[in-house]
């Protein structure tokens, strides 16, 4: 029998109600839910194929084009679609025409929906072709394809569908959600696998969102709360519904608006409480308000639901008979880290780098251990360098750990922790290093942007610079393994000196020294940079300035342990070139003064404890400069004491005035703590 005959064409329509049929009855929470799916979307596409093996006639092909309907309906509600879909639906369109002795070479879709229209009148086709219309747009919205979406509309407002008066793309959105533009006919749910009425809801929701997001990405954040204001009273799923109101908190916390933005953030967790997104936007919102207790709280939430998240399964908040949803169609771009899961790595850190941030060692040291345990579990040298947008780089991850560590006061870990820093380090530091500074220089030199190539695209971007541009990355990226080995070690040398091993302390601050003096900065000859200014030139560079610091540190620490084994000279050596690394330490130059006036060298100690007013006020004013320095660079060395700083204080006050006569009047204020 062919397939326009009677008997066949039963059989297949009574096998395409009885899998509808099938499908509107499974619970929205069944257990075997998708397999269900998957099982009727297999047995919808050998129907499907039955049907395709045999020549298209006028009789068959509205059902065929109706389960082929159902076939992709499926695909999506399953998220397997592809681009066979597409290729589903022209090529069922093309049968369509053949059945009705019409011919089309290669027609754009648009176009060959417009030839149908004109030449075929058979109603029980052009619904079928309508269903397809409806459902192509779905597949379009896969892909964001607005305009194509846009065209598809507007040939079924011009068929004269819904009247005249529809020109804007919104107008044409609103026909699609009120039914305006097709109407399910009569019958047609005992068909379908998901009704037309609730696919135009679907169009219009997903549509809507599209345009939403990216009037935001453009900074039209006004406009893209409007629209995705409309967007949220569409046929959403509670999920889809918790990411509008995430970005139009977003949006709003843009615009300066924190209350209204933790307002939808907190209707977003309401409608979907593994919004997790939400939580972590919240949390920056507590953060810029300065509402420390409220930011941990969400972080700690973030983290807790973040431990679970293998085991959590999204539910399905919507009418069983609804296959596709929303968070099927509305793909947000990987670039966009708004809607995208928040990774838990990036979680931990923001909590334990707040801990310490606010000075709560004992609670960010435990949680900077759990986030390098987590780490260590597949930690290779690789993983240990590649960068990470979201994070520091795991070696500065390890030394922000080192410095909660010294501040709750454990030692030994803090030793631990450095000596794997240190032995990672010690294979990819070189003998020297030539580290060049180059005005306008390409490579931005801000520590916050010191994220260096990620080893799987290193071969890309070996097409897109010159080898000097190249050799300049790998000498930056030699300098970073010299700065972190050279942190590990000054960190191990306050470790041991707070754990009275003055010995092991000084060899590590001098492994410090040795490593970083590695290290020549030059200016090249053609820089234009005159001589007199070189030098303030090389020091106005961050990876300059965090050399000389982290090396006036450890010549700090290790002066004062030679302070305390009675080694005053060399302790006082040590200080001075403290203070010539950088000039601006003020702790150096408290203990300076301190080593001066034990010596007797009592006119250089008052020299240098009037410097110490003009470096406080000058601290003041270096505060932004000083906050690009990395979070580990917070020296930890022993700070001294109130009543020492006072006797000290009273011992130069007293010298002064007993030698006023022969000086002038000196005129002291009490110094700023050095601590």
């Amino acid at each position: 029998m062919d397939s326009g005959g009677g008997g066949c064409l039963e059989m297949w329509t009574e096998e395409n109600r009885s899998l509808v049929a099938q499908l509107k009855n499974i619970s929205t929470l069944a257990v075997h839910r998708r397999e269900t799916l998957r099982q009727s979307h297999v047995s919808f596409r050998k129907l499907l194929e039955k049907m395709q093996g045999l020549p298209a006639t006028v009789p068959s092909i509205p059902l065929e084009l109706t389960i082929l309907y159902n076939t992709v309906v499926l695909s999506l509600g399953l998220s397997d679609v592809n681009q066979d879909d597409n290729s589903l639906v022209y090529e069922g369109l093309g049968r369509g025409l053949e059945a009705y002795g019409r011919h089309f070479d290669g027609l754009d879709i648009v176009k060959l929906w417009g030839m149908i229209f004109q030449s075929i009148h058979d109603p029980a086709f052009i619904q079928a072709v309508d269903q397809l219309i409806y459902l192509q747009c779905v597949l379009w919205l896969v892909s964001n394809q607005l305009d194509r979406i846009d065209a598809a509309l507007r040939l079924l407002r011009d068929r004269g569908l819904s009247g005249s008066g529809l020109n804007s793309h919104s107008d044409l959105l609103q026909c699609i959600k009120a039914g305006d533009l097709l109407k399910d006919r009569s019958g047609s749910h005992l068909m379908l696998v998901q009704s037309l009425s609730s696919l135009g809801e679907l169009i219009y929701t997903c549509a809507i969102f599209i345009q939403g997001f990216r009037k935001m990405e453009e900074g039209n954040y006004l406009e893209a709360i409007e629209i995705l204001q409309q967007a949220a009273e569409g046929l959403c799923s509670k999920r889809i519904l918790a990411e509008i109101y995430t970005l139009i908190g977003y949006s709003s916390a843009q615009m300066d608006r924190p209350q209204t933005a933790l307002q939808y953030f907190r209707w977003a967790l309401q409608a979907d409480l593994h919004c997790l997104a939400a939580l972590y936007h919240a949390a920056m919102v507590y953060r810029k308000l300065d509402m420390v207790e409220a930011e941990l709280e969400a972080l700690n939430h973030l983290d807790v639901a973040l431990e679970s998240w293998d085991q959590f399964k999204a539910d399905n908040h919507v009418d069983s008979q609804v296959l596709i949803r929303p968070e099927h169609l509305v793909r947000i771009p990987a670039t966009c880290h708004l809607l995208t899961s928040v990774k838990q790595v990036h979680v931990k850190h923001s909590l334990a780098r707040r801990f310490l941030q606010i000075r709560r060692a004992e609670e960010a040291a435990e949680h900077y251990l759990d986030l390098l345990a987590s780490i260590l579990e597949g930690s290779q040298q690789e993983i240990f360098l590649v960068a990470d947008p979201t994070v520091p780089r795991i070696p500065e991850i390890y030394l922000e750990a080192a410095v909660a560590l010294l501040q709750s006061q454990r030692y030994n870990d803090v030793i631990t922790v450095c000596e794997e820093i240190a032995n990672r380090m010690s294979s990819l530091i070189s003998e020297k290093l030539t580290f060049e500074i180059r005005v306008n220089e390409w490579l931005s030199s801000d520590s916050s942007e010191r994220t260096e190539i990620n080893t799987s695209c290193q071969s890309s971007l070996l097409n897109c610079f010159s080898e000097s541009q190249m050799l300049r990355i790998k000498k930056k990226e030699t300098l970073n393994y010299i700065l972190w080995a050279a942190a590990a070690f000054l960190y191990q040398g306050q470790a041991f000196a707070l754990l009275k091993s003055n010995k092991e302390a000084i060899t590590n601050f001098s492994r410090c020294v040795n490593l970083l003096l590695k290290v020549q900065v030059v200016v090249p000859p053609d820089s234009g940079v005159p001589d007199d200014q070189l030098e303030t030139f090389k020091e106005s560079t961050t990876e300059v300035k965090i050399l000389q610091k982290l090396k006036s540190l450890a010549f700090t620490g290790k002066g004062m342990q030679l302070a305390e084994r009675g080694q005053d000279r060399e302790a006082l050596q040590n200080f001075q070139l403290s203070l010539q690394a950088y000039p601006d330490s003020l702790e150096a130059l408290c203990l300076l003064v301190q080593v001066l006036w034990k010596l007797k060298r009592k006119q250089e100690a008052v020299s240098f404890w009037q410097k110490s007013y003009s470096a406080a006020a000058k601290e003041l004013q270096q505060e932004n400069a000083l906050k690009k320095f990395p979070i580990f660079l917070i020296s930890h060395l022993k700070q001294i004491s109130t009543s020492e700083e006072e006797a000290i204080s009273k011992q130069l006050q007293e010298y002064c005035s007993s030698h006023s006569e022969e000086k002038g009047t000196l005129q002291f204020l009490r110094p700023r703590s050095c601590s």
